[in-house]
């Protein structure tokens, strides 16, 4: 029984502190059509630890999984506040607190036509440390001339 108690703790422990302290999820898609220059997703951060957390969200381009380097292109991320609609940098949430914000990812007036993208999103503290689990858009740059 000592040992059945032992292990169900230590399998406490190790579901409370192994997981990740911050949770991102996109609430909402673009609803744009994939040859328009700008998308914008509304995502969500939530703080499932007993403490407080400062971070940044790191939006940055990342090799796409199963597609050459070819046939990629490179776009432009910006995390923007819900309610102002500006650019934030660090942000801090209180236990069980959720924070939504926009992510606007565009393309530069030379991006290379069809190609793909992968923007990985995840929350990090001032060292790089990963806080959060990862999510990733990938998104399609199709030529404007194949839609009706």
């Amino acid at each position: 029984m000592k040992l059945l108690t032992t292990v169900i703790l230590l399998f406490a422990i190790i579901n409370v502190y192994g997981q990740s302290p911050l949770s991102i999820k996109i609430k909402e898609g673009s609803d744009k059509p994939n040859y328009e220059k700008e998308h914008t997703y509304l995502l969500e951060i939530t703080n499932s630890s007993i403490k407080s957390i400062t971070f940044v969200i790191d939006s940055k381009n990342i090799k796409c999984q199963n597609l050459k380097e070819e046939n990629q292109v490179r776009l432009v991320q910006k995390n923007l506040s819900k309610t102002s609609k500006a650019q934030f940098s660090e942000h801090t949430l209180k236990t069980n607190e959720s924070f939504e914000f926009y992510l606007k990812i565009s393309r530069p007036d030379n991006t290379a036509i069809n190609k793909w993208n992968c923007t990985e999103i995840k929350a990090i503290d001032e060292n790089g440390n990963t806080l959060s689990n990862s999510v990733i858009i990938t998104s399609l740059i199709p030529d404007p001339k194949d839609n009706n």
